[in-house]
């Protein structure tokens, strides 16, 4: 049987097998969370149809994942409700299920495999994801298919490591025009028989009940707050990239590395958006390419391999491209063939930047701060406050001046090795786009991942490339910044 998807998203977990007899085919969503635009949920569909089976999409939220709050459910649970309310138009099975103490979800999975004729779930190659489908695969006899819905060109298809975004490129460039003949559905036909009513063996979670009185029950950290300006779900998730495209598309390209406020500065703001699966990065890049009445004919061979010129005439156009394309590409592709493995600094970066540093381990800091002093933003110096403030309270920084923050963990703390610990900590606890591939990597690029040896060598870096604040306030005019930074400092402290 053909599925949906190009043979190059598709992974048999299990090892190759037919399907079994069962009850329905399910697709667990684990982090594509949107019902289009879906790589995984195109492939479930089409075995549910050649099955002649109901398909049953189950969603869920445990209690207990690494660094659960009530800024994460909130946005999970916003975007579950979204799609509750999709499914209900369609007549889909729609299951979601959202751990409590009183209800555990200990096992449920595993009773809902076994019902199945098919697993079908997402390939994401980061955080707990890698390990849980590797776990239901060894627990159910039930075929388990993971599907690749990361980017626009399948991740298999993109050769061995690279190195530095110049190396992925050219082959990003070579597999585009192909890859985007085989794009998700955009609007997914589910045909009677497909949705055929199966009673689930769980109490649904009810996504008609007051959020904020559910969350403030959960046994999960109450101090870090959800985002009021960023809620979660698809739709949302597609008025930010329609406010996106009309107001801050136009000058991307000069202006996305200036500190502003989100209202006045070039950031997308779809991370978020993009890491939970509220949207697919087919659908940013067929919208953004719309505005400017793009076609495929528009593609500059000659430019294959170059950062400018490829995909559009238009600079801004190019140049949002360019990263949420080829750089956010390259963080999935880096973490593809690693698969969560991100523990370890010696693995992760290459052997040049982790001598350098290992040799630089012990030279004196000029400051050295505890976790409590820089999750509280306590350090001397006010734009790194200022931006650790940003992530505290809006669950984002601003592109440019992560990079800074990521660098002065690495200058005022005892070891290479603590400040990771750190950043890790920091980031994954309060960025709504945290433990995603894009933001491990960003975090190791501090620390020499996918950049080259800079001279002159220093103390701590050694031949890291180093960053300073007094560069950056003299190249960026930071008033506005500052000041959107301080009127969020004047909420309610959300630290706990």
């Amino acid at each position: 049987m053909l599925s949906a998807a190009s043979p190059a998203r598709v992974r048999h977990v299990s090892g190759p097998q037919a399907p079994v007899a069962g009850d329905y085919v399910l697709y667990w969503m684990q982090i594509y969370r949107r019902l289009a635009h879906n790589h995984a949920l195109d492939y479930a569909l089409r075995w549910a149809v050649g099955l002649k089976k109901p398909l049953v999409v189950y969603e869920g939220l445990k209690l207990g994942y690494p660094w659960a709050s009530r800024r994460l459910h909130r946005f999970i649970l916003e975007g579950m409700q979204t799609n509750a309310g999709q499914a209900r138009e369609i007549g889909l099975n729609y299951w979601p299920f959202v751990e409590t103490p009183e209800q555990s979800g200990r096992g449920l999975l595993r009773r809902l495999a076994a019902r199945a004729c098919l697993v079908v779930t997402d390939d994401f190659p980061c955080f707990i994801i890698p390990d849980q489908t590797a776990a239901l695969a060894r627990q159910t006899p039930t075929p388990v298919v993971a599907i690749d819905s990361n980017g626009v060109v399948p991740l298999s298809l993109l050769g061995p490591p690279a190195t530095a975004a110049a190396h992925l490129r050219p082959r990003i460039h070579r597999a585009f025009a192909a890859a985007w003949s085989e794009r998700a559905v955009a609007e997914p036909v589910f045909p009677r028989p497909v949705r055929r009513t199966v009673e689930p063996p769980f109490p649904l979670w009810d996504p008609g009940q007051d959020l904020t009185t559910f969350i403030d029950g959960l046994p999960i950290d109450p101090g870090v707050r959800p985002v009021a300006t960023t809620p979660g779900g698809s739709r949302a998730a597609r008025r930010r990239l329609a406010e996106f495209v009309s107001r801050k598309l136009p000058g991307y390209a000069e202006g996305r590395s200036h500190p502003l406020p989100p209202e006045q500065g070039h950031a997308s703001g779809l991370s978020p958006y993009l890491h939970f699966g509220h949207i697919s990065i087919e659908e940013v890049v067929a919208t953004v390419l719309a505005s400017v009445g793009w076609s495929p004919q528009q593609l500059d061979e000659r430019c294959v391999g170059r950062r400018e010129g490829f995909w559009s005439a238009n600079a801004d156009v190019n140049a949002f491209l360019d990263e949420a394309i080829v750089w956010r590409d390259l963080g999935f592709h880096w973490h593809w063939h690693r698969r969560s493995d991100t523990t370890s600094l010696e693995r992760a970066l290459p052997a040049w930047a982790w001598t350098t540093l290992r040799k630089h381990a012990a030279d004196p800091r000029d400051y050295c701060y505890r976790l409590e002093q820089w999750e509280a933003a306590e350090t001397h110096d006010p734009l790194w406050n200022a931006a650790q403030i940003e992530l505290v309270h809006a669950g984002t920084i601003h592109n440019y001046l992560r990079m800074l923050w990521g660098k002065k963990v690495i200058e005022w703390s005892a070891t290479p090795e603590e400040a990771y610990r750190i950043l890790e900590h920091l980031n994954n606890k309060y960025a709504l786009d945290g433990r995603n591939p894009n933001s491990y990597t960003g975090i190791l690029w501090c620390f020499g991942l996918f950049d080259r040896p800079w001279a002159p060598e220093r103390k701590v870096f050694g031949t890291v490339r180093y960053m300073s604040s007094e560069n950056t306030a003299r190249k960026f005019r930071l008033e506005a910044y500052l000041a959107y930074v301080r009127s969020l400092a004047d909420r309610p402290a959300a630290t706990g």
